[in-house]
């Protein structure tokens, strides 16, 4: 660590000095009127704004890489400062490159320095994007600074929509929204529009998927396949055990990774899903999504988180829903709801959300991941987007590993 803050020491000094030569803008001009040749006073501006921006990109970089290494350290609060210095110099990098500062020269064609100025923006954005999104699951990781999170997300809106994000409640990893405009609700209720038609089915069949999952609880299948949220022995969602605060929360996979390769168990509901909701089943086989039995222990708190992407949407299916109705509920974006048995509840997880159940009894969903009802008519564009959402996800892990040069 203290290699890299020396590394860091001559781009932060060269970078305060060149601040205060490239940003006086009168002397500058001044320079060149009074030159005896303009081309020669030009070629010398543009070299020192080049040399400007050189230093601070590689500084920017760097502080971004130091935050990450300091952030996996817990050194949590020296890392918030790095990353808030990252941003400030990428916004003036990028408040230069739109202001009058920069000039070209008569002997650099005007396309060629487009070009090179469209390629560093393309990097100072991605550079703005992984600070706002690094600094704001540094707090989305500690309860008590989840309303920071909100802020940042915000400022990051305000800053150029970073991330992709447009509501401070809804900041997932990844946002589709370079590709395409999705809409975006908390809880699509059973007026909505956008309500699958395959609801009413399972909701027709809820008894039968009901025993069903009965039948899971007991014999090798209760002792084999029902594991722990987060425990790891299925490819995604091993960090939320990070979110259970409580008793327990379990998981029984029906279709995605860590699912029994056979029809035995749940042979009903499997096929119910095969024939209503196939693209639910393919978005749990492609490693986008599950389909599970989800099993809420009493006194148990899942506390309030963001989704990965706001690609698809969550549907729960009420099978054990405890009595006092009031006491287990969800809160999606601002409102609180609670399930009801044989009912389906749709929402949006991309938006931030947490469960409660403060009874003394087990709450247990079918849940489902879906689509977004709008990339439903562009199958290939969603699964395009969901290897996209993933690739990104292994890109935001290397970075932590690959320091800058």
């Amino acid at each position: 660590m203290e290699g890299m803050q020396f590394a860091l020491e001559v781009y932060q000094n060269a970078w305060k000095c060149s601040v205060g030569v490239v940003g006086k803008e009168t002397s500058l001009d001044h320079m060149i009127m009074s030159s005896d040749d303009d081309d020669v006073v030009m070629e010398r501006n543009k070299v020192e704004d080049n040399n400007f921006v050189e230093s601070s990109m590689i500084l920017a970089k760097r502080l971004l890489f130091l935050a990450y290494c300091e952030m996996d350290g817990g050194q949590i609060v020296s890392a918030r400062q790095r990353l808030v210095q990252c941003i400030s110099i990428t916004n003036t990098i990028l408040y230069y490159y739109s202001s009058s500062s920069f000039t070209t020269t008569t002997h650099q064609p005007q396309i060629t320095n487009n070009h090179n100025q469209s390629s560093a923006k393309s990097t100072l954005l991605l550079l703005l994007n992984d600070a706002y999104m690094e600094l704001m699951l540094s707090m989305e990781e500690i309860e008590s600074d989840k309303v920071l999170a909100r802020h940042v997300a915000n400022m990051a809106i305000a800053n150029g929509n970073c991330c992709g994000w447009v509501d401070p409640m809804q900041r997932p990893g990844y946002m589709a929204s370079n590709t395409i405009q999705l809409s975006s609700v908390p809880i699509i209720d059973s007026f909505n529009e956008q309500r699958p038609m395959w609801c009413t089915e399972l909701e027709r069949n809820y008894e039968t998927i009901l025993e069903e999952y009965w039948n899971t609880t007991t014999g090798m299948m209760a002792k084999n396949q029902w594991m722990d949220v987060g425990c790891g022995r299925r490819g995604s969602g091993h960090e939320d055990h990070s979110v259970v605060e409580g008793r327990g929360w379990k998981e029984y996979v029906l279709f995605g990774t860590g699912a029994l390769d056979c029809e035995d168990d749940a042979p009903f509901t499997k096929k119910l899903l095969w024939q209503h909701v196939p693209d639910a089943v393919t978005l749990a086989q492609e490693g986008g999504g599950e389909v599970i039995f989800s099993r809420l222990s009493p006194r148990t708190h899942i506390k309030p988180h963001c989704g990965p992407t706001n690609l698809r949407w969550t549907a729960h299916l009420g099978l054990v829903i405890p009595k006092s109705e009031s006491d287990c509920r969800i809160r999606v974006g601002h409102e609180w709801v609670s399930w009801s048995a044989g009912k389906i509840l749709l929402f949006d997880d991309s938006f931030e959300h947490e469960v409660r159940n403060d009874t003394d009894e087990e709450r247990v969903v079918l849940l489902i991941r879906l689509w977004h009802p709008e990339l439903m008519s562009r199958s290939g564009l969603a699964s395009k987007l969901v290897q996209e959402a993933i690739a990104k996800k292994e890109e935001s892990i290397q970075k932590r590993y690959n320091p800058p040069s």
